[in-house]
């Protein structure tokens, strides 16, 4: 497959439109923020989901679902991590941004991800058009996987109740952003976390990098309550020549990642017929807070 380059100031971006769009590679100074590549690669023996069966890395978007689970009101099981990531894509460079686009299989839909750059930030607008006649729920996930080993600090914001996806329970004892930070951070090698912090105060999280560049995100917490947390200590897949290092911090529409689950409470995203739903999300580096 056949991996484009795009350059705008300090950023360069890798991508491959047939592999779901996936964003091989996003450096901003020549500092890479996602995990990138694995020079050799092998699905694990056990079953540890579809996704676990391409390479996991870089960024793509999880849509209708990032778990697996059958889309309600459909006779159609949605993929591990969604169904965006097993297509093909279009995309259309201009000078200061990259355009995706993509239409569902299953779903009368039609996806577009806009990537916006300026000197020290990506505005990230994503659009979904309904071109059917029934509403259609949805949730919509980034999945921006880096380096765990890169990741120095973050901030969170507060929350009122925190979810282990893994351990199925409420972690009571992680009841503010700090206890959260320390408990990740102390981590050992060989652990992995999937943590969800439900109904949260504002829509702003931050992370810092090792070589001290610190990156702000911006969104809104009314669309995403959540906020998903998957903290991979060179754990999963545990088996050997599997395990990977990476971390994700992702606005989640709902309590969990689960669209069934999310449907039923009535916390996912919906959008009419005909209609067109867009939001927009911001990177921003630590020069440029008030972009």
């Amino acid at each position: 497959m056949k991996k484009e380059i795009f350059k705008y100031d300090k950023w360069l971006v890798e991508y491959t439109t047939e592999d779901g769009a996936r964003l091989d590679k996003l450096s901003y100074d020549n500092y890479d923020l996602l995990t990138t590549e694995p020079a050799t690669f092998r699905a694990p023996s056990t079953d540890y989901g579809e996704y676990e069966n391409r390479p996991v890395y870089g960024y793509d978007d999880c849509f209708p679902s990032v778990e697996a689970c059958d889309y309600p009101g459909k006779e159609w099981k949605v993929q591990d991590h969604g169904e965006l990531c097993w297509l093909n894509w279009e995309a259309t460079a201009k000078k200061d941004r990259l355009m995706f686009t993509v239409k569902s299989k299953e779903l009368p839909v039609t996806f577009k991800r806009e990537m916006k750059f300026s000197s020290n930030g990506i505005t990230w607008k994503f659009d979904v058009i309904n071109g059917g006649d029934k509403p259609l729920p949805f949730q919509h996930v980034m999945h921006p996987l880096m380096p765990l080993d890169e990741v120095v600090d973050f901030k969170l914001p507060k929350f009122k109740s925190l979810y282990n996806g893994i351990s199925d329970k409420i972690m009571h004892e992680l009841n503010n952003p700090d206890a959260v930070k320390k408990y990740l951070l102390n981590q050992n090698i060989g652990s992995a976390n999937m943590l969800f912090l439900q109904n949260i105060d504002n829509g702003e999280m931050s992370w810092t990098y090792k070589n001290n560049l610190h990156l702000k995100v911006l969104f809104s917490a009314e669309d995403f309550p959540s906020i998903g947390i998957w903290w991979n200590n060179s754990a999963y897949p545990n088996e050997d020549g599997c395990r990977r290092n990476e971390c994700a911090f992702e606005p989640i529409p709902g309590l969990t990642s689960d669209l069934s689950e999310e449907y039923i409470s009535g916390k996912c995203l919906t959008i009419e017929p005909g209609q067109l739903f867009s939001w927009e999300i911001k990177w921003l580096t630590e020069n440029n807070y008030n972009e």
